[in-house]
């Protein structure tokens, strides 16, 4: 009877600890599942790219912190800090939710640090040649440095999307490719007689604006392009100078309905589309005092930002000098 109970509890105990090795072993395997098809979920490939290609992308991806990474993102060619990228799926849910979110949030003219789709900085002019193909959109990182970053936008449903991307780089980049060059030569007289010349104007800064009375959209800039001429007409080494590509008769008319302080110039088409090379109405320019254009941007949003940097550290300058 004794030698019975023995090996009853012997085929108990023996039973119990296979139990549990088989338990913890069967636990296990599935934990170890479920933690990679949780990694791979993080990386959804919307590219049109081999298997190879993909397998390669992820054991890249594997070696990586996920805290670098966005379980939101459409594709896994762009590299994302989920503590620092927007929602894409609301920005990108079709053209009017996407030009809302460019026009309140991205200023391709200011200085913003660029970064490819992998959030590597990179130079601004490839930065905006790469958003000229269509195939990225510039997404501005949430930090406290101004950061822009180029997000893959190839399987993007709405494709106006990209034209609208399209549209606004290829101004940009041509506009970004001009500055450091020389304004053409010119000599002006404007609409009330009065002479400006790349003589007349050496050493002194240029703000500069080009428009037409039937771009509705420079016209109603006139309130705050006044502003700027009373905040800074009191310094001599400043110049206001337009160009219209109107007639002076018609312009005359014109500005008696509508103030406008600039000086203006008349009959300057040729002028601003063949040898300034603008691309449309309104466009600013600031030329440095030695006839550089140093900055030419299409809205007055962007000529205040780029006056903010670029004019007043040397106008600041000028009246330390002068109270000298």
């Amino acid at each position: 009877m004794k030698n019975i109970l023995i090996t009853i509890v012997t085929m108990a105990v023996a039973f119990g600890i296979t139990f549990y090795v088989l338990t913890n072993f069967y636990k296990q395997d599935n934990e170890l599942d479920f933690k990679t098809d949780g990694t791979s979920n993080l990386y959804v490939n919307s590219s049109t790219e081999d298997n190879t290609l993909d397998t390669d992308t992820d054991n890249t991806d594997s070696d990586t912190d996920t805290s670098s990474t966005d379980s939101d993102s459409d594709t896994d060619s762009n590299s994302v800090n989920t503590d620092m990228f927007p929602d894409t799926d609301a920005i990108f849910a079709d053209v009017t939710q996407w030009e809302t979110y460019f026009e309140r949030n991205i200023n391709l003219s200011s200085s913003f640090v660029p970064l490819n789709n992998q959030g590597e900085e990179i130079d601004k002019g490839d930065f905006l040649s790469d958003l000229t193909s269509g195939s990225f959109a510039p997404i501005k990182l949430l930090s406290g440095t101004e950061m822009y970053q180029l997000y893959d936008i190839e399987n993007i449903e709405d494709q106006k999307i990209s034209a609208s991307v399209t549209k606004a780089a290829d101004l940009a980049y041509a506009y970004f490719s001009k500055e450091g060059t020389k304004l053409p030569e010119f000599k002006f007289s404007d609409v009330n007689g009065s002479n400006f010349s790349s003589s007349s104007t050496s050493e002194k800064i240029i703000i500069l604006t080009c428009w037409n009375i039937s771009s509705k959209k420079s016209t109603d800039e006139f309130s705050r392009l006044n502003k700027l001429y009373d905040k800074y007409e009191a310094y001599e080494d400043v110049v206001f100078l337009s160009l219209s590509s109107d007639k002076s008769s018609k312009l005359l008319q014109f500005l008696t309905k509508k103030e406008f302080r600039y000086p203006v110039v008349a009959d300057q088409e040729s002028y601003m589309k063949d040898q300034i090379e603008i691309r449309q109405y309104p466009t600013h320019l600031i030329i440095d005092e030695e006839g550089n254009i140093e900055k030419m941007v299409s809205s007055v949003d962007q000529l205040v930002a780029a006056l903010e940097k670029i004019a007043e550290p040397d106008l600041t300058d000028l009246d330390e000098e002068e109270g000298m």
